[in-house]
């Protein structure tokens, strides 16, 4: 629920919201500064790749033409804040592959030719990208495709993007703008997968590593000393934060992090209420009794009321599973039922049996188009006379279908084929057609009439498949919501909590009592914050302060929230206080690992008798016998200690380590046998080869260029903008 929304639900504030943003326009205005888009250039640009700046301006502009292509291409496409945040991610690794592997792609040659470009829109084989654009195409083209061999008529083809500008102004349609948009992103597209390829070319598989791989189901038997880091005290080590620093940059590589903040949120959910949920099933209810009423003019009442409208349809079980709807009950209730109230997710709804049947999936049928679109009384009386005329011919076998539609339709995409369209599914076409050929009662080789918007056809019904039952229903539906008190109150006690508490210990307090979210992480691109939600503003906020202990309030479609920002981590390395408690452990265990691996060594001068060591050694363990596999770190009773493993494949069978410090023991260890897995049959080679394509085939650009983003220098930005 935007915050304009809340203005016009409260006018009550109106004149106080209008004084304070005219206050904050004149003072931002004075200043020159905390606007989001004004100020110096750096305020312009949304980040860095390799030194190079990203323009707000240019970012901003790839980010719209890359949302029109996809318009173009979907029309019906839903914008949710997710969606918008994957475009924006696919446009910055755009920009950013063009920044960091231009010159490379200049190298090595890596272009794509007017033929090549051809191929992957017109061929055989069309890009996925074109072959959408190739369905849109056939919307007002369906001739493109021959019906009888489902391939690609290329003088069609040719004739389309001839004529496309004249199709653009008849049709009122974007083919131009569109071939436009898909051809950039196939050419991008193309270069980026012949990179791809080299990359993967270029791996090699040593061979030691693929006889490891091949025969690492050898085992060892071994038996060993082991002394637990617990036996040591924690206290007798002090942790600095020096030795903390030291050992982050020892370790950069586990410890590179992105930037994040994390906030605790208080929340005031915007819940419909008692009195929401009566008022809901009293309309509900009362729709049912005024439908009751309308008898037998209930088809009226359905297209002014229904949740389908005028344009009820007829549905098959695996329609109904996919609308999550439940598909046993509506397929055994019988026709003309009407349901009792029930509640689905929010809604409160009764449902109408309105037929069932027993319909095809897909058919096959010919038509003849004898008007165009809405013609008048006299037009249309005149193309029914025609129809009834050329039936009567068709009856007579004088002529038979084919004939009278060359000689007779307007649809020129059909008509040379004898008005033939092939198979195709329920929905496909217009629906007037669809529900005449699919639920009309047709069988193969009739012939019947019907209106759509294009004008009067005669359908031959030629062939029919996979026939299955189909119901049809219609829903009454009143959407369960808050009223607005209810989301007054909410606003109300958001407000209340906010004024009260504006200092990180009073939030705490308070917070105590309420619906919180503690410790939630958030990162600069999220749309989706956990436990909460679309919530992108919480998100620009907080990446928005430098330092902690700042509260804001924030809204979304369902609740009111309080933030308080608990942390701010920096790209980079983090600071010694960030990660004290996990690191501390880390060092005061190399500590302990180094004195008892030397008390071990001390212990076991001059004896290879592990039970003599052991007895010199406070809290250490003997164990005789125990199985260490070769492609596994776990080591039965100590957990995962791959430097044991190593240790035990390492020495010669009958002989003992030295004291070696684990993760979480010290030990020394004696290798009394390994034996080896069962030698893999066949030549080593051509296990090599299936390896190194297994591994080559997970070597897509996505994953080369996620490694290439994580060594280069990239600073983004973008949370400042969106």
């Amino acid at each position: 629920m935007a915050i304009i929304g809340k203005i016009r639900q409260r006018s009550w504030i109106l004149v106080g919201f209008i004084a304070i943003a005219l206050g904050i326009f004149i003072i931002e205005a004075a200043l020159e500064r905390n606007s989001l888009f004004g100020g110096g250039n750096k305020k312009n640009t949304v980040g860095k790749i390799s030194g190079a700046t990203v323009s707000a301006k240019e970012y901003g502009d790839d980010v719209s033409n890359y949302e029109d292509g996809l318009r173009l291409l979907n029309p019906d496409l839903q914008w949710t804040d997710q969606l918008r945040s994957q475009v924006q991610e696919e446009v910055w690794n755009t920009v950013a592959a063009k920044q960091l592997l231009s010159k490379a792609y200049s190298s090595l040659g890596l272009e794509v030719s007017e033929a090549e470009m051809g191929d992957l829109m017109w061929g055989p084989q069309p890009h996925p990208l074109a072959q959408r654009f190739l369905m849109k195409i056939r919307e007002v083209k369906p001739d493109i495709v021959n019906s009888q061999t489902g391939q690609l008529d290329q003088a069609k083809i040719r004739e389309f993007i001839s004529g496309i500008d004249q199709t653009d102004k008849a049709q009122n349609t974007n083919f131009r703008t569109l071939l436009g948009h898909i051809e950039k992103l196939i050419q991008d597209d193309q270069v980026k997968q012949k990179y791809a390829t080299l990359v993967a070319q270029s791996f090699y598989m040593p061979t030691f590593m693929a006889k490891e791989v091949v025969n690492s189901g050898k085992t060892a038997k071994v038996s060993y000393v082991a002394v637990p880091y617990t036996s040591l005290p924690d206290n007798k080590y002090k942790i600095t934060d020096e030795e903390i620093t030291q050992y982050i940059n020892d370790h950069k590589a586990k410890y590179k992090q992105d930037a994040t903040r994390v906030v605790d949120i208080v929340s005031f959910d915007v819940m419909p209420s008692v009195d929401d949920t009566t008022q809901s099933l009293a309309k509900i209810n009362k729709m049912r009794e005024e439908y009751l009423a309308s008898l037998p003019k209930d088809s009226a009442y359905i297209a002014r009321n229904s949740q389908q409208g005028a344009d009820v349809g007829y549905y098959s079980r695996e329609d109904l599973m996919q609308s999550k709807r439940n598909a046993d009950t509506l397929f055994s209730l019988p026709v003309g039922t009407l349901t009792n109230v029930y509640r689905q997710g929010s809604f409160y709804l009764f449902t109408k049996i309105l037929d069932r049947k027993v319909a095809p999936d897909s058919v096959r049928a010919a038509h003849i188009l004898l008007s165009e679109g809405k013609g008048t009384d006299e037009e249309k009386k005149a193309a029914n006379d025609l129809a009834d005329s050329l039936i009567r011919v068709i009856d007579s076998k004088t002529k038979n279908f084919g004939q009278l539609a060359v000689e007779n339709s307007k649809d020129e995409g059909s008509k040379s084929k004898g008005g033939d369209l092939g198979y195709f599914t329920r929905g496909q076409m217009v629906k007037a057609f669809n529900d005449k050929v699919f639920y009309g009662g047709m069988v193969p080789g009739q012939i019947a009439k019907v209106e759509t918007p294009y004008g009067l056809h005669i359908i031959l019904l030629i062939d029919e498949r996979n026939l299955k039952p189909v119901t049809k229903f219609a829903d009454f539906a009143v959407e369960l919501v808050p009223g607005n008190e209810t989301e007054k109150l909410a606003y109300n006690n958001a407000v209340a909590f906010q004024q009260k508490n504006q200092t990180a210990e009073q939030f705490d307090k308070a917070a105590k009592s309420q619906t919180v979210y503690k410790d939630i992480v958030l990162t600069q691109n999220m749309v989706e914050v956990p436990q909460v939600g679309a919530a992108r503003k919480l998100v620009q906020w907080a990446f928005q302060q430098e330092k902690p202990n700042v509260i804001e309030f924030f809204d979304t479609d369902s609740k009111y929230m309080i933030a308080k920002l608990k942390k701010v981590s920096d790209k980079g390395l983090p600071k010694a206080e960030d990660v004290r408690e996990e690191i501390s452990l880390l060092i005061r265990n190399e500590k302990k690992g180094k004195e008892l691996a030397e008390e071990l060594n001390k212990a076991g001068a001059g004896t290879t008798d592990l039970a003599a060591i052991a007895a010199k050694v406070k809290d250490a363990v003997v164990v005789d016998t125990a199985i260490v596999h070769f492609s596994s770190q776990f080591v039965q009773d100590l957990g995962a200690e791959p430097k044991f493993v190593g240790t035990a494949f390492g020495i010669p069978a009958g002989k003992i380590s030295k004291g070696v410090a684990g993760e979480r023991s010290a030990f020394i260890i004696r290798t009394n046998a390994v034996e080896d897995a069962a030698e893999a049959t066949g030549d080593i080679n051509m296990y090599k080869e299936q390896m190194q394509r297994s591994f080559m085939s997970r070597l897509n650009f996505q994953n080369i260029f996620e490694s290439i983003m994580k060594k280069a220098d990239v600073v983004d930005e973008r949370y400042k903008f969106y």
